[in-house]
C-alpha cells in the first residue's frame, strides 16, 4: 500500500450528484492503495441515488481502506443508511 490522498471532495470528483455505480467503482480504485484512513466528504453533495450507495457500501466493505465519511446532508445520510442496513441484513441472512 501506498500513501495517498487523506481526503477526497466528492463534489470536485463527480458534481453535485452522485448517480452511476461506476462513479463509486472509480472512487474506491483511485483511493484502493491508501495506507491511511481516507475521508469522503459529501460537502455540497444534493444527490445520491441508491445504485451509487449500493455500490458505495459494498465497495467500503470489500476494500482493506479505512473509510470516514464527513458532511454527509440529511437526504444523503438516509439513503446511505437505508443502504448500509440493507448490506448488513445481506451479510447476517447469506
Amino acid at each position: 500500500m501506498t500513501n495517498c490522498l487523506k481526503e477526497v471532495n466528492l463534489e470536485e470528483e463527480f458534481y453535485k450528484k452522485l448517480g452511476m455505480r461506476t462513479s463509486a467503482e472509480k472512487l474506491f480504485d483511485k483511493i484502493a492503495d491508501c495506507d491511511s484512513k481516507v475521508i469522503i466528504n459529501f460537502d455540497k453533495i444534493e444527490f445520491m441515488s441508491r445504485s451509487f450507495a449500493q455500490e458505495y457500501v459494498y465497495q467500503k466493505h470489500k476494500n482493506d481502506v479505512d473509510v470516514e465519511e464527513k458532511n454527509m446532508s440529511g437526504i444523503v445520510k438516509e439513503m446511505y443508511n437505508i443502504v448500509c442496513e440493507n448490506y448488513e441484513n445481506y451479510l447476517a441472512n447469506k
